[in-house]
């Protein structure tokens, strides 16, 4: 039996209650046709009632899965229309972009997926400027569980153990604290129709292989194991937040100046600090630079604390053209337009 009630409450608490979502927002699902977002576009559709905000779906079709691909896109399109909902359709090339950047399929999908969200984000946005609009996405415990494992065998950290958030941005998911057996009955006891996607079970793809072949073992161990690796999210949430936090303030306190390509570093002050605060002022300094840490590595960040305690000057080249000098009690991160490191060493 489902508990529909409960369900429904905690999604309005979290939503509506904490006013998050207001009247007049635009709620746009991203829908596969799979039995998750199934779930969860019956969900927003009957809780219509709680707030008036207005009901869009939008489905990406990979170009992965041939005729499925093409079966799953007309299910879609006939369901938001028995429903009378608004259908936004956004056909990507996965294969393609897979092969020009040298990335996994599943890698590829996701990046056209979350670039046809904001896409299309921008474009309701533009058009609806007195109102918020968000993309809804159905990922639930399960989906948490594996990000988190996934983002251990990459070595991302702390901050990889906080998993996915409930909103990022404009990007909400309201169904992260439900377990896939609550979606399942949810379906079940609905009869909500959805399609079924055939790759799946194919271990090929990484998260297919996290949730087969490591999180149904782990659950053989432990039948909890789910529960208490989320339960080990919300604490290194805690913990990283705390970090973050305490970042900032030594970010402000360290820093002696700053413009749009250069933050310079108090040095002496930076020796002072513990290893974790370092990187955090580190981490700061480069996202108020260039906006992302993507292609910054443990191995960067342990170069840089070398460098930091080194008694001579030095010099390091990062990522996006970034370079570090370390001159008398001065950290220097600059910004350059073209790889100066290059023409320096081409000089020589």
């Amino acid at each position: 039996m489902i508990d529909e009630k409960k369900i429904f409450n905690s999604i309005s608490k979290d939503l509506f209650e904490n006013k998050i979502i207001k009247d007049g927002d635009i709620l746009v699902v991203a829908l596969s046709g799979g039995q998750d977002s199934m779930c969860l576009f019956d969900i927003f559709y009957k809780l219509q009632s709680e707030c008036n905000y207005k009901l869009m779906a939008l489905h990406v079709n990979h170009g992965i899965r041939g005729k499925e691909a093409k079966r799953d896109e007309l299910f879609v399109k006939n369901y938001c229309k028995s429903f009378d909902i608004e259908l936004i359709v956004d056909r990507v090339d996965a294969i393609g972009l897979a092969k020009k950047k040298n990335l996994t399929l599943e890698e590829a999908a996701r990046n056209l997926r979350y670039d046809s969200f904001e896409k299309n984000w921008k474009k309701l946005s533009l058009k609806n400027t007195k109102n918020d609009v968000y993309i809804l996405v159905a990922h639930h415990m399960r989906d948490q569980v594996e990000t988190i494992i996934h983002n251990i065998v990459r070595g991302t950290g702390v901050k990889g153990l906080t998993g996915m958030k409930k909103r990022s941005g404009y990007v909400l998911r309201p169904l992260l604290d439900l377990r896939k057996e609550d979606i399942i009955k949810y379906i079940d006891y609905y009869d909500i129709p959805y399609v079924e996607d055939s790759t799946n079970e194919d271990i090929y793809y990484t998260r297919n292989y996290i949730r087969k072949e490591i999180v149904e073992r782990l659950e053989k161990i432990n039948s909890r194991a789910k529960e208490h690796i989320i339960e080990l999210s919300n604490m290194a949430n805690d913990i990283n937040e705390h970090i973050e936090n305490e970042s900032k303030k030594a970010f402000n306190d360290l820093t002696l100046n700053i413009s749009e390509d250069k933050v310079i570093i108090n040095l002496k002050k930076f020796r002072l600090r513990d290893k974790i605060i370092k990187v955090g002022v580190i981490r700061e300094a480069l996202n108020y630079l260039i906006n992302t840490l993507k292609d910054i590595t443990k191995i960067n960040m342990d170069d840089i604390i070398e460098l930091s305690n080194k008694e001579k000057g030095g010099h390091l080249d990062l990522p996006y053209n970034i370079t570090l000098d370390k001159k008398q009690n001065e950290l220097i991160l600059t910004k350059n337009k073209k790889n100066i490191s290059m023409n320096r060493r081409r000089k020589k």
